[in-house]
């Protein structure tokens, strides 16, 4: 009834309404009534298929491996994306990870009781989208020092990376109904884990891509590590340089894309310069002789292993300081050509660096909670001095960069590399075209040379049976089928003649058949005619009666 209503309504208002508001009355979803309560379309679950086992399976504790290899504790299988199991399969909804950690045996029981408790299995199924654990954990880790060997495993996880699927939850069900067990479930695991459909995971997915796709900055961490500003590669590892510093260990940073406003380098970059600056140092600036305090017998064993310093060492620091050049200057200070040429840096350039500056600045105060002031005060400074130093700074004509200019460069690249990889698309996409026609053409091809081959097998086949057919008539034996066996021996047709009939019986037989008797009234007939044309033509002299006729006595 309601649904009549709704249909009857909306149908009303489309006709009644304005074009500006039809769309929100023929939206099946948003139905103004009069008082009445308005309900959503139920989906439709006709097409859900529910497995042999809806519930989870029992997740065994140990491998099933013969000899298990000793792994070192590394993070190398944590950290990172993941590059499977980052799609759904056949359910609706699940648990993705967005950080990366270890599932212990714990953790997979717990899932399984809690989902299998809840779920109800003539509706709703649920499914492992990890295996189980693998990856074998001793209480010590390889490398250090203990004595008897490698310890005894002690248990097996199973390595976990960000947005990984750890499990799924299909059938007729809606999020609302499963999406409290599956928070209650990614509150107990040891990373950051959230509950996603379908809908929302390919959105999440979608977005990152568009961040990364959509950024025209150009100071990202990948140029800013390539051309080593500040010396940023001394404090990154191998793993940063790989990912882009958008994982830290094994956590991820959702607010770093790649393509993104990096920032965080030079905030890095300014905590270690800080450090450095900020530190005490010492009245007469130089740096400390005195080692570090060691106890007595330590102290003794560390003198009686330095000897002092050597012969050799002796006679080399001896040895006089190399020639300086003409006007007293060494060779690594002499001037160089066509130095007088150089001019000021140009104000463009300070314009940018100051604008790097002020970034990098913003961006380490509001990382900081407490005393902002003071290192806000101490980063101008240092802002101010180092731009005056810049001012003051000579650089080659010829070798004169204008940093706007190369930025406007890199965007103008850029815009041509993205024009680019849509060509490339564009062709990429022709190409796949062409391929599946040339597939479509060897398929036609390939069934053509079968039918073919049938066409051939079949002529052969009629051949062969022709020249049968030829070589029975030239030879002219007929293959007839065989008599049948003859129990008792008959006799010919003539002698069971002879001895069934007599010639008198026989020719009474013939005298008194129908056929005789007709014969004989035709003739008669015919001579009595006869008789009468001869009567008229030769005269009544002529005549002579059927009884002396010689047909009379036949």
């Amino acid at each position: 009834m309601m649904s009549l209503l709704k249909s009857a309504f909306c149908g009303v208002a489309s006709r009644t309404t304005g074009s500006s508001i039809t769309g929100l009355f023929l939206d099946h979803l948003k139905v103004l009534s009069a008082g009445l309560k308005t309900y959503h379309q139920p989906p439709d679950y006709s097409d859900v298929v529910l497995p042999e086992r809806p519930k989870l399976k029992f997740m065994n504790k140990v491998p099933n491996l013969k000899k298990v290899k000793k792994e070192m504790k590394n993070l190398n299988d944590i950290r990172g994306p993941a590059k499977n199991g980052t799609a759904f399969t056949t359910g609706q909804y699940g648990i993705v990870a967005l950080g990366g950690g270890y599932l212990h045996w714990g953790h997979m029981e717990m899932m399984r009781l809690t989902i299998n408790r809840h779920i109800d299995p003539r509706t709703t199924f649920a499914l492992w989208r990890i295996s189980g654990p693998y990856k074998p954990i001793t209480r010590r880790g390889l490398g250090k020092r203990m004595g008897g060997g490698k310890g005894a495993i002690d248990h097996y996880v199973t390595p976990v990376r960000y947005g990984r699927l750890v499990l799924e939850v299909g059938g007729s069900c809606e999020l609302g109904e499963v999406e409290p067990v599956l928070t209650e479930v990614a509150k107990k695991l040891p990373f950051p884990a959230k509950v996603v459909s379908r809908e929302s995971l390919a959105a999440m997915q979608q977005k990152e891509a568009e961040e990364a796709q959509s950024n025209q900055n150009p100071w990202t961490f990948k140029m800013v590590v390539t051309a080593n500003m500040l010396g940023i590669r001394k404090v990154l590892s191998p793993f940063d340089l790989h990912n882009h510093g958008r994982f830290s260990g094994k956590f991820h940073n959702p607010g770093r894309v790649p393509g993104t406003p990096d920032t965080e380098f030079l905030h890095m970059r300014s905590e270690i310069h800080l450090k450095v600056t900020m530190k005490p140092s010492r009245a007469s600036e130089r740096a400390s002789t005195r080692g570090p305090k060691m106890s007595g017998k330590r102290r003794q064993k560390r003198l009686s292993q330095d000897p002092g310093p050597s012969r050799e060492t002796c006679e080399t620091q001896k040895q006089p300081q190399k020639r300086l050049g003409k006007g007293g200057e060494n060779g690594a200070a002499r001037k160089v050509k066509g130095q007088e040429k150089w001019k000021l840096l140009p104000k463009t350039s300070i314009t940018a660096l100051e604008s790097i500056l002020d970034l990098s600045i913003l961006s380490v105060l509001t990382m900081r909670g407490k005393g902002k002031d003071e290192y806000q005060r101490h980063l101008n400074q240092l802002k101010d001095r180092f731009l005056a130093s810049c001012a003051q700074l000579k650089v080659p004509p010829r070798k004169q960069g204008d940093m706007l200019q190369v930025s406007r460069l890199h965007q103008a690249e850029s815009k041509k590399k993205t024009v680019g990889q849509r060509t490339l698309q564009a062709l990429e996409d022709e190409v796949r075209t062409v391929v599946g026609a040339l597939e479509q053409m060897e398929v036609k091809m390939d069934s053509l040379e079968q039918e073919i081959r049938t066409l051939r097998r079949k002529l052969e086949d009629e051949e062969e049976s022709a020249q049968e057919i030829l070589q029975l008539s030239e030879n002219g034996v007929l293959n007839l089928p065989a008599l049948p066996p003859q129990v008792t021996r008959e006799l010919p047709l003539q002698d069971r003649m002879v001895k069934d009939l007599d010639a008198a019986a026989l020719a009474s037989a013939l005298h008194s058949s129908a056929e005789v008797r007709e014969v004989r009234a035709f003739l008669e007939l015919a001579h009595e005619q006869a008789d009468q044309l001869l009567l008229n033509t030769q005269g009544p002299s002529a005549f002579t009666g059927p009884e002396d006729s010689p047909t009379r006595d036949i």
